[in-house]
């Protein structure tokens, strides 16, 4: 008597064997390059999914290697090959695109995906399986659309959603909840960046004053929703050179913890709604400003961080805006000293944020993944960094020099002090990038330094007591 052949295994591809999904990511490369590639993309769209990811399939490519594997997934697909099982790879995705992760693996038998006249999902894959297996067999799926599927199978399997019922067993979990995945990628402790919108409060000593606080305060959350829709943005576009990065791979979309659609809706909404908001109560005026932000740092994220150099100047005008954004919140003259401290001092900062990228790059003729800069350029960079922020000292000092009306009740000649702790800190985190005791975000890195913390708080009280105590010097 023949011993009976065992059951084959079925198994997804996108958010099952991998976390992500290869197919909307093929979407977003092609989309990323250009308006022309983004408008071509709708009109495949209109003419099918099955189209859409054929003509996308055909001019992107992608590293297999670097996708997010489940390994408890891998394990299954192992353990099944040992029990003299066919394995197949059978995904919605483009037919290309699963071919290359299969022979990446070399762990299945055979492969089927989307082509060009048939989208490989639901009750079309389906279809396929019945005709392939001719028989019992095995699925693992993750999502809605792989109910049909899971309800025809002997043993269903899933990673993902789960529709209730004993027929579907959970053999992995899909990660952290989309929730806190969310909050992640939402980034909330970047908003320290926007506490610059409060600046031109504190400069101008109306600080005391509850109507222009909570003005700002109101202008801070808006700014705050709107960057992470930003970074939510600059994510999407970034999902490779996050993955070829040493800590960025972690990030929830790169990762595959936060899906790419959610990612989109979040984002939208976080774009659109703080701008609606801020015409409404802050005036045309902010609404204006943070819409301008928001373009230039779109662009930036889309192309010009690829720009060697412009990449620094536009990071320090998006800072700077900021402060202006917080000068009309409340209605009062921007200081021309002021923005043009700003921009040196955060061009040092870009600069400083290039330099730690740079210190890590394995050659020096190698190109920095997603940045227009090779290993060889770090010394220049050094140098711009540096010099740019001796010279937003040095703005500071001819500002102390010139005695602003602001502090004429006050002792403007306290705030030489800020020169010196400028000076000392300037010096120090630069020594400390030297060493490799900085990495990503010098911002970030301020923040959370004990003493850049305590040398900001003296440098704020050097600013209050300018402004409010007299002393005959």
């Amino acid at each position: 008597m023949n011993a009976p052949v065992p059951r084959p295994l079925y198994v997804d591809l996108d958010r099952t064997l991998v976390a992500g999904d290869v197919s909307l990511e093929s979407f977003l490369r092609f989309a990323r390059s250009g308006i022309v590639p983004a408008l071509l993309l709708c009109l495949w769209l209109l003419r099918g999914r099955a189209f859409a990811k054929t003509m996308v399939a055909r001019r992107v490519a992608f590293d297999p290697a670097a996708l997010p594997y489940r390994p408890e997934v891998v394990d299954l697909i192992r353990v099944a090959r040992a029990e003299g099982r066919r394995v197949i790879l059978a995904s919605g995705s483009h037919r290309h695109h699963v071919g290359r992760v299969a022979r990446h693996l070399g762990l299945f038998h055979a492969v089927a995906g989307t082509t060009h006249r048939r989208n490989l999902t639901g009750h079309a894959k389906l279809e396929w399986i019945s005709g392939d297996a001719c028989g019992a067999f095995d699925y693992i799926g993750d999502s809605r659309a792989d109910r049909p599927i899971w309800k025809a199978s002997r043993t269903a399997l899933t990673v993902g959603h789960h529709p209730g019922g004993g027929n579907v067993h959970r053999v992995a979990h899909a990660g952290q909840s989309p929730w806190r995945a969310t909050v992640r990628a939402l980034r909330p402790h970047q908003w320290a960046k926007n506490a610059l919108i409060g600046v031109p409060l504190a400069t101008a000593g109306l600080w005391g004053d509850p109507a222009l606080l909570s003005r700002t305060a109101l202008a801070f959350i808006l700014f705050s929703l709107a960057a992470s829709g930003v970074y939510l943005l600059n994510d999407l576009l970034d999902i490779d050179a996050d993955r070829a990065h040493h800590t960025k791979h972690r990030r929830p979309i790169a990762s595959g913890a936060l899906s790419i659609p959610r990612a989109i809706a979040i984002a939208t909404v976080l774009l659109a709604v703080p701008p609606l908001v801020a015409w409404q109560t802050l005036g045309p005026g902010f609404a204006i400003v943070q819409v301008g932000y928001l373009a230039l740092t779109t662009a930036y994220s889309m192309r010009l961080k690829q720009v060697m150099a412009l990449d620094a100047i536009v990071l320090a005008c998006l800072y700077t805006l900021r402060i202006f954004a917080g000068a009309i919140a409340i209605a009062v003259p921007v200081s021309s000293w002021l923005l043009t401290f700003a921009i040196f001092f955060f061009l040092s900062l870009a600069y400083l944020k290039r330099y730690t990228e740079l210190a890590g790059a394995v050659s020096p003729d190698r190109l920095l993944s997603g940045r227009g800069y090779v290993g060889a350029d770090i010394e220049i960079v050094m140098v711009s960094g540096v010099a740019a922020g001796m010279v937003s000292i040095l703005v500071l000092a001819l500002f102390i020099n010139g005695s602003a009306p602001e502090y004429a009740n006050g002792t403007p000649e306290l705030l030489w002090g800020l020169c010196l702790i400028l000076l000392y800190w300037q010096s120090r985190v630069w020594m400390m990038a030297r060493r490799g005791q900085v990495s990503g975000d010098p911002i970030a890195f301020a923040i959370t330094d004990p003493r850049s913390l305590v040398l900001g708080g003296l440098a704020a009280a050097i600013v209050v007591l300018a402004q409010r105590v007299h002393l005959a010097i």
